[in-house]
């Protein structure tokens, strides 16, 4: 599912918000208020981001692939994390996953989810998701 025009403004306002509350870096607080603001904590649960996170990367944050095309918790490869993150929270475009926070990372990996369900981790999505 695509975000709607009102959704892309509302996110657009939450980020406004955030970064002028919270002096550029958003605080854990900002993001779950944002995630909450746009629907993202729908799209997973914690326990599901939890075995997501445990089956990709065995739930480290700050993890590269060994080959380094696949980055963070929920292994990003950069160009999918840059057109999310245009989207949803475009202060991250250009930065690597594993050198972003936990909380944005799991915002992150929500947004997906509630665009594009679990088949952007096929082997991990479909453990994660199956109940």
């Amino acid at each position: 599912m695509r975000p709607t025009l009102r959704s892309l403004f509302l996110a657009l306002a939450a980020l406004v918000a955030i970064f002028v509350l919270g002096a550029c870096q958003p605080t854990p607080e900002q993001i779950a208020a944002f995630q909450e603001m746009n629907g993202l904590t729908a799209a997973a649960s914690e326990q599901d981001l939890a075995e997501l996170r445990h089956c990709e990367s065995t739930g480290r944050y700050d993890i590269s692939s060994s080959n380094g095309l696949y980055h963070g918790a929920y292994q990003f490869s950069q160009r999918t994390w840059d057109d999310v993150a245009s989207r949803w929270m475009p202060w991250l475009v250009g930065r690597s996953p594993a050198n972003v926070t936990p909380h944005e990372q799991d915002a992150m990996a929500r947004a997906l989810l509630l665009e594009a369900g679990p088949q952007p981790w096929p082997h991990c999505g479909a453990r994660a998701f199956s109940n």
